[in-house]
């Protein structure tokens, strides 16, 4: 365990768990807010060209957006889609039914996919948290197991995602003039805008006393965010035209259904009483330009809400006793401080967690390298397999199996996943299951033991894994017991905060995502025509970013 003992002090945690429901945003926006020119806008497109506009819904699950559009409660939205005509195809829009996330479900690594058109093994952005091997840095643009906010700020201030991306962004493979409020992807675009400050000048109290329940969306802080943050890009149109790409994130409703104690029912009542209207709202500035009829535009999410207990019971957290710490360091590791930054003194540790909410990265060192404490390990030599893996292996295994050695484990892991390490500079390796006593192929143990909860296992984990930056996922990943498909009671999550709901799994419930296209003056079979050639009624998240180059290459 850290040699340090860990501080939970009460005001610490209640800022942790607002920032991490905030998808990552809310206490950078408090610090910027209004609007930064990123690069000059380039040549403006003939008059025929198409707009797009995406609405970056984050955190909503498909389920609770039809339910708001089919109830007459989102008139804006069910209004651009025109009327239902069956099987996922509306008057004007298609919505693919069987959308889905890359791994972990969760904001920063979804975000990245979406808006490169990439994976996490290729992009470099594995997750919420993680920790690179080359450098020794710990990455935590949103907060999961840390208590430190300082990578939540550089997201919007200091473009830690864009700086981190290895791959080119949409913004920069259009070359369009693009505008985009508050998301964590922005590299490449013409003008950025955020939350002013003082939109919220109760926020800190609140944050301290813990006061933030989703009970009412009108009264909300998540739903200040997202009317604020629409108001500021509306603010840069009026200011400097309609752009030919805009994107408006609402990181709101996933801010709410956190919060939310009836979960994602409460959702849905965000996304017809604050969502809808912000959705209104930006699309009059484009009825008034007379621009309607010739715009593209998707609603699609990072990922989607699993239900769980709001209770520290169901939360695998940190504590020096009994979390997965204890697990890593029970088999004799010196385990990393779950802090962003450490003491210069503090650099001998042989093991990193890195939460996911509902996942979780372990970074073995080779001990060989670092035997003695106050040693420091060299991250860049892979852990050796029998020495330094199998015993970390063993210890989860037969705590989740028996409770021996750490009793609070047993029943609460669904799948242990681990891989051989390869040396600095090389392709990550793709994980296997371990069953107890040895690794088995995904493909193999899907074979034996279907899992039809898991869609797309196997591939969806090679998107985390396999590729020159799949390391930053881990060297040993362990999913909890999480999915619908068992009792709320008997699901659980990675953090050091509890929630009403968690997600980061590879469980169909927060992986499956809305992704709907729509253009008021084509018709929807038009638009799932489109959508054909981008994954159909089956696309992955990352098939946004090549269908906006295809309608921006296509003119029209």
């Amino acid at each position: 365990m850290p040699k340090k003992p860990l501080i939970a002090l009460l005001a610490t945690i209640a800022a942790l768990m607002l920032i991490q429901s905030a998808c990552g945003l809310v206490t950078a926006t408090l610090k910027t807010g209004g609007e930064k020119q990123l690069r000059p806008e380039p040549p403006p497109l003939p008059p025929s060209a198409p707009h797009v506009l995406i609405f970056a819904l984050d955190g909503a699950t498909p389920a609770t957006l039809m339910e708001a559009i089919h109830s007459g409660g989102a008139p804006n939205i069910a209004a651009l889609l025109g009327n239902d005509q069956g099987d996922d195809v509306f008057e004007h829009a298609y919505a693919a039914p069987h959308a889905l996330s890359v791994l972990p479900s969760s904001t920063i690594a979804d975000w990245s996919a979406i808006f490169t058109g990439s994976v996490p093994a290729e992009d470099g952005i594995p997750g919420d948290e993680w920790f690179d091997r080359e450098t020794m840095q710990f990455f935590a643009p949103v907060p999961v197991s840390v208590p430190d906010a300082d990578d939540n700020a550089k997201v919007v201030d200091a473009n830690l995602i864009g700086k981190q991306l290895r791959v080119p962004t949409l913004y920069e493979d259009v070359h369009v003039r693009s505008n985009v409020s508050l998301l964590s992807v922005y590299r490449g675009a013409n003008i950025y805008t955020t939350v002013a400050p003082g939109s919220f000048p109760d926020l800190f109290r609140h944050l301290i006393r813990g006061q933030l329940k989703g009970n009412d969306p009108e009264k909300s802080l998540s739903g200040s965010i997202d009317r604020d943050s629409t108001q500021k890009a509306i603010d840069a149109i009026h200011e400097h035209g309609i752009p030919d790409l805009q994107v408006l994130y609402l990181p709101g409703i996933d801010i709410f259904t956190h919060s939310a104690p009836d979960r994602l029912a409460g959702q849905t009542r965000y996304l017809e009483h604050v969502t809808d209207l912000c959705v209104g709202e930006m699309l009059d500035e484009y009825r008034k330009a007379g621009l309607l009829d010739k715009l593209y535009v998707l609603f699609i999410s990072d990922h989607s809400h699993i239900p769980t207990m709001n209770d520290e019971a169901h939360m695998l957290g940190v504590g020096e006793k009994h979390s997965p710490f204890r697990a890593v360091s029970r088999a004799g590791f010196r385990v990393r401080e779950p802090r962003l930054v450490l003491p210069n003194s503090d650099v001998d540790y042989q093991a990193v967690l890195a939460y996911q909410g509902s996942m979780a990265y372990i970074y073995l060192a080779d001990r060989s390298t670092c035997p003695d404490e106050d040693d420091q390990c060299n991250w860049k030599v892979p852990p050796r397999f029998e020495e330094d893996v199998i015993p970390v292996l063993k210890n989860f295994y037969r705590s989740n199996e028996t409770g021996h050695p750490i009793p609070r484990l047993k029943g609460t892991l669904d799948l242990i996943f681990a891989r051989q390490g390869v040396p600095s500079g090389q392709n990550a390796l793709p994980f296997e299951v371990f069953t107890g006593h040895k690794l088995v192929p995904i493909h193999d143990y899907l074979q034996i033991h279907p899992r039809p909860d898991l869609p797309d296992l196997e591939r969806r984990m090679n998107w985390l894994a396999v590729g020159p930056y799949g390391n930053r996922a881990g060297d040993i990943l362990l999913l909890p017991r999480a999915c619908t498909n068992i009792p709320i009671e008997d699901r659980y999550y990675f953090a050091g905060m509890t929630h009403y709901t968690w997600h980061g799994s590879a469980c169909e419930q927060d992986g499956h995502i809305p992704f709907i296209l729509a253009n008021p003056g084509k018709s929807g079979e038009q638009m799932r025509a489109l959508m054909a050639d981008f994954g159909g009624a089956s696309p992955s998240e990352r098939e946004l970013t090549p269908l906006v180059v295809s309608i921006f290459k296509g003119g029209s």
